[in-house]
């Protein structure tokens, strides 16, 4: 899949593109849904498939402070845009001569002269333009003018008594600790990924070695333990592990984090890229007393993960243990 930063100055192997318009925070089955349908026009009329995303998100321009919402990296969604038969990424600079644009100057300056787009689909509630001016209706005919088809898609839910598949929805979920119905509306496991940083290194004290991870801006999920598995660069399998998602009350800590235990795993893999997934919720987050009660509990936590993946643990003498 080929990337753009911008949308002037686009190869002509990669302009008559067919596009999906929107955030796409997620890639969640509604997500999935336009992108299906573009695939659809697409192959229908020997185009690129495509993708036009705003970076960084308008919510984020327009609220700098707001707390973190993000549902997954950018190094993520492009993968994940690859493996759904994306060709190219248009990443639009969302700054001040884009937030100005209306309705017609944004159809006219980026869609029809910048990247030259043959098609657009977007959602049926799609909103754009400076104060969001311009919706589907407007969209289609200045598009018609241009010689651009557009295609509104419904959205997408389980039924009515759930709603739709949605980043907002999700983001709900999460923070509920809710990582079951995330992952179905996700149609994956929700993941963080980043570089494992250098700890304090207390677990190691215990014999609970973590890797360490910044949310950054993602959403913080429900503060607590979870079961999840992990990736690491370069390896072909996921690993079983316990994880810990919050501020570190017993220890005093004050930023949230993701601290993870690879079970039946001895190595360094500082400064190596680790992928997590959550598959489920154990507790949450407390306070405890001693440093010996935290200690206890995460030995719960640990074979409490294990008996999820349904693995055993091994003792210090190397034989599995029940």
């Amino acid at each position: 899949m080929r990337s753009f930063n911008r949308y002037t100055d686009i190869p002509d192997e990669v302009r008559g593109a067919v596009i999906a318009l929107g955030n796409f925070d997620g890639l969640h089955r509604g997500h999935q849904a336009v992108i299906a349908q573009v695939r659809e026009i697409a192959a229908a009329q020997g185009a690129p498939v495509g993708i036009g995303l705003f970076r960084p998100h308008p919510y984020r321009y327009f609220k700098p402070d707001a707390p973190p919402f993000r549902l997954m990296s950018g190094g993520l969604r492009e993968g994940l845009l690859g493996d759904l038969g994306v060709d190219v990424l248009f990443e639009l600079p969302f700054n001040v001569a884009l937030r100005d644009m209306d309705d017609e100057e944004f159809v006219e300056t980026v869609l029809h002269q910048g990247l030259g787009i043959r098609h657009v689909v977007v959602g049926e509630d799609y909103g754009f333009g400076k104060n969001r001016c311009g919706n589907v209706e407007s969209l289609t005919r200045l598009c018609a003018d241009r010689g651009i088809g557009v295609t509104a898609v419904s959205p997408v839910g389980l039924h009515k008594l759930y709603g739709k598949y949605g980043s907002t929805e999700i983001r709900k979920a999460l923070q509920q600790g809710d990582v079951f119905h995330a992952q179905h509306m996700l149609s994956r496991p929700w993941m963080v990924d980043g570089i494992v940083a250098m700890g304090q290194q207390r677990g190691r004290t215990i014999n609970f070695p973590t890797a360490n991870l910044d949310f950054g801006d993602l959403v913080r999920p429900k503060f607590g333990v979870y079961a999840v598995e992990c990736h690491v660069a370069g390896e072909a399998e996921w690993r079983p592990a316990v994880a810990n998602t919050g501020t570190r009350p017993t220890v005093d800590g004050d930023e949230a984090r993701l601290e993870v235990h690879i079970f039946d795993f001895d190595r360094d893999i500082y400064g190596q890229r680790l992928t997590v997934r959550f598959r489920s919720f154990i507790r949450d987050e407390k306070k405890f007393d001693s440093f010996e009660d935290l200690r206890q509990q995460i030995a719960r936590d640990a074979d409490g993960a294990r008996a999820i993946f349904g693995i055993l643990r091994k003792g210090s003498d190397g034989i599995a243990k029940r």
